[in-house]
């Protein structure tokens, strides 16, 4: 600890604290006391005020913060509220880094979005705040549809021919979506002024996604991969604010593919907007970048550089964990293949989000509000669906994983018996 305090190639010194912690600090006992002493003697006389870096891994059982009384006047970043915590991860890497804006860092390399301040359009804030005024409903409705118009346009002017892109290029040529990613995100927030909103998003997912060129550019192939990961933000959104009969009518809708080939009808799930083998150029340039062989580079890709002020990490996980369980449980799904999850190895291991779910549905209370969600009216129908697909789980639904991974992607199916459903009120 004196050698932190006085070496100058220590840069800075990570404090994390919990309540123990801060109690030892100010009773000076133990080991905690003895730093203590050495710390708070120097820490505004000979050392930066940046130097010491107050870290809260947990708070007290009242929720309080609790940080030693030589370091209440510091700065902090609180990594101990779940909802928060991708936020202010990002908040300390940049701080470490010397940078004022944000993203998140593979071990000891500085990613690209450190230097890329994530900042919302003054224009389009502006132009979206009409949204929220006392405007008729068919005009806001109109307006929110002409803002998503202008985003399929940018979207489809972007799609231009590229060639022989080294992986360096071809990672900042999807890193140049991100201004359409910001826009479109800020116009998901105002989803709850318009009427039948999800019923314009559905409709601009499947015009632009037809619309795109078939070219077999670079553009067209990276933004078919873009699009993969809007649609995710999107089911996130409705999910963050518990519209679940949105997400249920944007994935259980019947969309027309007028990309498909090879069938009699161009009737499609919303499948359709999975990325699918388009995600290998993401894949191999992220790993070449990164120096490693991730499961999936563009699931590395994504939740790296989650918009945190649009949702956490682990909304944007259930999101695609959710469309995985609509393609295996919901009422009106029609494709004939399941959803994979390519970002469900950064679920929590143990006592993942679907998993917290299905122990829920114990309630009949819960389950009939979480039923809606995958196109159910009543409760017996959805049990019934569960109990149909649970001899299945393991001869099928276990090889939904990637071929390096232990793990699978979770089903509800895994976590629940069926008899305990809606077993108590």
């Amino acid at each position: 600890m004196e050698q932190c305090v006085n070496d100058p190639c220590v840069t800075n010194v990570l404090m994390l604290l919990d309540p123990i912690y801060a109690k030892k600090a100010d009773d000076h006992s133990g080991g905690v006391g003895t730093e203590t002493q050495i710390i708070s003697a120097k820490v505004y006389q000979e050392v930066t005020q940046d130097k010491f870096i107050p870290v809260v891994m947990e708070r007290d059982e009242d929720g309080n913060v609790c940080k030693p009384t030589y370091l209440q006047g510091r700065l902090h970043f609180d990594l101990s509220v779940a909802d928060n915590y991708d936020k202010e991860y990002q908040r300390l890497v940049k701080k470490l880094y010397g940078v004022e804006v944000y993203a998140k860092p593979e071990l000891g390399q500085k990613p690209i979005w450190v230097d890329k301040p994530i900042v919302f359009s003054p224009k389009s804030i502006v132009v979206y705040d009409s949204l929220k005024s006392s405007q008729t409903a068919r005009v806001k409705k109109d307006s929110f549809i002409k803002y998503l118009n202008s985003i399929s346009d940018r979207i489809l002017d972007f799609v231009k021919q590229h060639s022989n892109l080294d992986n360096l290029e071809y990672l900042e040529l999807y890193a140049s979506t991100e201004s359409i990613k910001t826009d479109f995100l800020l116009l998901l927030e105002y989803t709850s002024y318009v009427d039948d909103s999800h019923k314009a998003v559905a409709s601009f997912l499947e015009d632009t996604y037809n619309a795109i060129p078939s070219n077999y550019s670079v553009g067209d192939e990276i933004i078919r991969v873009f699009i993969h990961e809007l649609f995710l933000y999107i089911i996130a959104h409705y999910l963050k604010i518990k519209d679940y009969f949105s997400v249920d009518y944007i994935l259980g809708k019947t969309y027309f593919n007028q990309r498909q080939y090879g069938y009699d009808s161009n009737a499609d799930a919303f499948h359709m907007f999975y990325s699918g083998s388009e995600q290998t150029n993401l894949d191999n340039a992220v790993c070449a970048r990164d120096g490693k062989k991730y499961l999936s580079g563009t699931a590395q890709y994504w939740t790296s550089n989650i918009n945190t002020d649009f949702c956490s990490k682990e909304q944007f996980v259930l999101a695609d964990l959710i469309c995985f369980n609509y393609s295996v449980y919901g009422k009106d799904y029609i494709d004939g293949h399941e959803w994979f999850p390519v970002t469900y190895i950064y679920e929590n291991r143990y006592n993942n989000s679907i998993e917290r779910i299905a122990k829920k549905m114990i309630s009949r209370e819960f389950l009939q509000e979480i039923i809606y969600l995958f196109g159910y009216d009543n409760v017996d129908d959805f049990v019934e669906k569960i109990r149909s697909k649970g001899e299945s789980l393991n001869a099928d639904y276990r090889n939904y994983r990637y071929s390096g991974s232990f793990e699978s992607a979770p089903l509800l199916g895994y976590y629940i018996k069926t008899e305990q459903i809606a077993k108590l009120r």
